[in-house]
């Protein structure tokens, strides 16, 4: 771990706070964190922000191939400098974000998986973008902060249960694998972190036809976690129509118009999004709840 933390220093390396690093130094849990990910010596696995390669490093003797993406140009360098003579390694410099998974698995003729410390900054809009690039994935492995992982895991009813949640739920099975004290990075994060993992479903656990407005749909009713559910729906930028419309559609699916969204399950949250669309009338409405969550 001390070595580790020397070799940046003399490298005049410091974590930068604006990307969001927090290098994984603890080689004892990153062994752990590699046993728990499901490799296969035939994987490519696709690393989102490698760091100093601790993970990297003890993948390469189990898999075909490890794709590391890193944004930080020092650690790119410092990578290929400490890979050179790794066939089975490849050091991309680019933004995770706007990687293409798609391309890299029809390259390869396979689905890749996918092991990631990923900034916590970011977490939250990388792991939509890999749920966009699931068709392309089998397996992801993810180090993220704890609170992160709660609510990617949380069921309908609990505190935590949001639009991350069922987005997450709808075409994986999450698993919190272990937990991470802040002592495993440099520097030493204020939160504690948790890796879970993600099955890639074959099918989403509920068949949504308009995926688009089911999750606009999702969005607004969270938008506004003490109201109601009708409250919400009201008062969202979705343009839905009137109170009373709204009350009509939600009981006539037999969702009581007072409960809040927390307390919906998928299948109850397709029902609500299948029955409204016949009142939504504004696609712009969408393009704007969209860019307000992001």
């Amino acid at each position: 771990m001390t070595s580790l933390m020397q070799e940046l220093r003399g490298r005049g390396i410091l974590p930068k706070r604006a990307l969001g690093q927090h290098f994984l130094i603890d080689r004892r849990l990153a062994e752990k964190i590699v046993r728990l990910a499901p490799l296969d010596p035939e994987d490519i696995v696709v690393e989102i922000g490698p760091g100093m390669g601790v993970l990297t490093f003890l993948m390469l003797p189990q898999v075909k191939k490890v794709v590391a993406v890193e944004l930080d140009q020092r650690m790119v360098a410092y990578l290929r400098e400490k890979g050179k003579k790794i066939s089975s390694l490849a050091v991309v410099y680019g933004d995770a974000l706007q990687f293409d998974f798609r391309g890299l698995a029809e390259e390869a003729g396979g689905k890749l998986k996918v092991v990631a410390n990923l900034p916590y900054n970011i977490s939250t809009p990388i792991i939509f973008r890999l749920l966009e690039s699931r068709d392309s994935l089998a397996h992801l492995t993810l180090m993220l902060q704890q609170e992160v992982a709660q609510r990617i895991t949380s069921p309908p009813g609990s505190r935590d249960y949001g639009p991350l949640s069922i987005s997450a739920q709808l075409y994986t099975s999450p698993k919190i694998l272990m937990r991470v004290p802040p002592h495993a990075f440099y520097p030493r994060p204020a939160v504690q972190s948790a890796v879970v993992g993600f099955e890639i479903l074959a099918h989403p656990r509920v068949e949504v036809g308009d995926m688009r407005f089911f999750q606009g749909v999702v969005r607004a009713s969270f938008a506004q976690r003490r109201k109601t559910i009708l409250n919400s729906l009201k008062n969202s930028a979705l343009g839905l129509g009137s109170s009373g419309e709204i009350r009509g559609v939600l009981e006539s699916i037999g969702i009581d118009p007072r409960r809040r969204a927390e307390t919906l399950d998928l299948v109850e949250f397709k029902r609500l999004a299948e029955a409204l669309r016949g009142l939504h009338k504004d696609d712009d409405s969408l393009f704007l709840l969209e860019r307000t969550a992001q």
